[in-house]
């Protein structure tokens, strides 16, 4: 989660979505059913849907306005302009004088005034913040290419602090010894310092935002400024600092994400394992909320990239806590037919390890874009005032 410190200072000012003018249409089918009328005012949410900006309004996704004239996660003001016929409009206004009411993120979250922090009229409400970290793209991009093996390692040789050196070398997991035990503790550092704060026990060695943060600290302080090194691979395109904080968006995105998750009744847990023999692997576990006479299935996605296999990715759900049911996918035939072949020595591991394999696909290619995907719910998220 944020902690309060980073609450406070807030980053630098994101002026408020305003297009006076500009008309989005709206079927009247629709506005009926979200109970709308003419001269109503409404906030919404700009969020992405695949790659399109939508509004979220009421708990229901629209199309939403052109990506040059809207940023996701931030909130708009929408006035309703009633038809007789065809479809109504929605038109951009500026948030109404002595409004007092933010876009919360849901039940794990509390709903922050937009009072001015520290007496700055300007200051941003901490609730943009939130709510860009919430609808942040999936898939921890920047994280990732930092995982890379070699890329963190040079950053850190250009600054003399050997205590961040060797907290990188105990967050690093080795491919060829990987353990429960390992991949239990690089889990506990993943959730963050603040979850084992705010149970009363001191944070984890390996966590990987607190030693992202020390660096972007060591680096400003040993240059003066932020560096710009070309010679430092996957940090070309911009400075080595920007990347950093890139990364850190996406560990804190993942933590905002699990907290509105859980708002929901669900499970979500994503990070990036980081290995000094070989490439990141991307980890996603979600559990959906429990329905009536059934139990809730869990959900276990891998996605790693080697040279010598290629993208794999392994989806594992587990049914009544004793069977599995696994899909693959890899774009390697080779793989492919391996991983055909050895599916039985696949069944009597997880048979040792008290499981029962249901069921074992290996599919040539891909992986589909999966439409079950989670997201975030509309509880909280639209306010409504009369015009």
């Amino acid at each position: 989660m944020i902690s309060g410190a980073e609450a406070l200072v807030a980053p630098t000012r994101i002026n408020p979505i305003y297009l006076e003018g500009k008309l989005l249409p709206l079927a009247a089918s629709t506005a009926a059913e979200l109970n709308l009328h003419d001269g109503q005012v409404v906030q919404a949410l700009v969020r992405l849907s695949g790659d399109q900006p939508t509004l979220l309004l009421k708990g229901r996704l629209i199309d939403g306005p052109p990506a040059s004239m809207a940023q996701v996660g931030e909130s708009m003001w929408l006035r309703v302009q009633s038809r007789p016929e065809g479809p109504w409009n929605l038109m951009p206004v500026p948030a109404p004088a002595g409004s007092a009411a933010p876009i919360a993120v849901g039940g794990g979250l509390p709903a922050l005034a937009p009072t001015p922090l520290l007496g700055d009229p300007n200051a941003a409400p901490v609730v943009s913040r939130i709510a860009n970290l919430l609808y942040r793209p999936t898939g921890a991009v920047e994280l990732t290419q930092l995982y890379q093996p070699g890329t963190l390692d040079a950053l850190l040789q250009t600054v003399p602090r050997p205590d961040l050196q060797a907290q990188w070398r105990g967050l690093q997991l080795s491919m060829a010894q990987l353990t429960p035990a390992a991949l239990r503790q690089a889990m506990n550092g993943a959730m963050g310092a603040e979850v084992w704060l705010a149970r009363g026990l001191p944070p984890m060695a390996q966590d990987p935002k607190q030693l992202l943060r020390k660096l972007i600290d060591a680096i400003t302080q040993s240059q003066g400024a932020v560096m710009d090194d070309p010679s430092i691979e996957g940090f070309e395109t911009s400075s080595p600092v920007s990347r950093l904080q890139k990364a850190v968006d996406d560990l804190e995105a993942s933590q905002v994400q699990a907290v509105q998750a859980q708002a929901q009744r669900e499970v979500l847990f994503s990070m990036t394992l980081p290995f000094a023999d070989a490439n990141p692997v991307e980890l996603t576990i979600r559990r959906g909320p429990k329905q009536d006479g059934e139990s809730p299935l869990l959900t276990i996605n891998v996605h790693s990239k080697s040279e010598d296999l290629g993208p794999v990715w392994l989806q594992t759900q587990l049914h009544s806590a004793e069977q599995v049911d696994l899909i693959m996918w890899a774009e390697s035939h080779d793989v492919v037919q391996q991983a055909r072949e050895k599916s039985s020595l696949l069944g009597q591991d997880l048979g040792e390890a008290g499981l029962t394999m249901r069921s074992f696909q290996v599919m040539h290619g891909p992986r589909p874009a999966q439409a079950t995907e989670w997201t975030p719910s509309g509880r909280g998220l639209v306010v409504d005032v009369s015009a």
